[in-house]
């Protein structure tokens, strides 16, 4: 089996993992609430006005100020909502795991293999 081949399987390996299956679960359950896409959305278009102002050196800046309370108003209501909060977890986590993954064989090509380790220390490279 080549090194390709093993880093396919790796692939698929976390692809089926606990954190990867909440984040497929995560991400269905976003992609069917209308109104957790509607802040997204609305956060995603307002950030993009804000930093379109920001951009233009001949823009009026007053409306920054309105912008910018919205803006976080929104990010409020994103934080508050059970699904989209529940994406950005998924998502944190799943990234977490991903990190653990790349530092063990990170480790192990720099010769600190960690294998013997049986589990999450201040002195380890992530938890395995």
């Amino acid at each position: 089996m080549s090194i390709y081949d093993k880093a396919r399987e790796l692939g698929k390996e976390m692809l089926e993992c606990e954190a990867a299956q909440k984040l497929n679960a995560a991400r269905e359950a976003f992609d069917n609430n209308a109104e957790a896409q509607k802040l997204v959305e609305e956060y995603a278009e307002l950030k993009q006005k804000f930093n379109d102002i920001m951009a233009d050196k001949d823009s009026d800046k007053m409306p920054l100020t309105d912008i910018g309370n919205r803006i976080t108003e929104i990010e409020k209501q994103i934080k508050e909502n059970e699904v989209t909060a529940g994406l950005m977890r998924a998502e944190t986590e799943y990234g977490a795991f991903v990190n653990s993954v790349f530092n063990i064989i990170s480790a192990t090509i720099q010769g600190n293999d960690t294998s013997d380790c049986g589990g999450c220390c201040s002195s380890c490279t992530g938890c395995h």
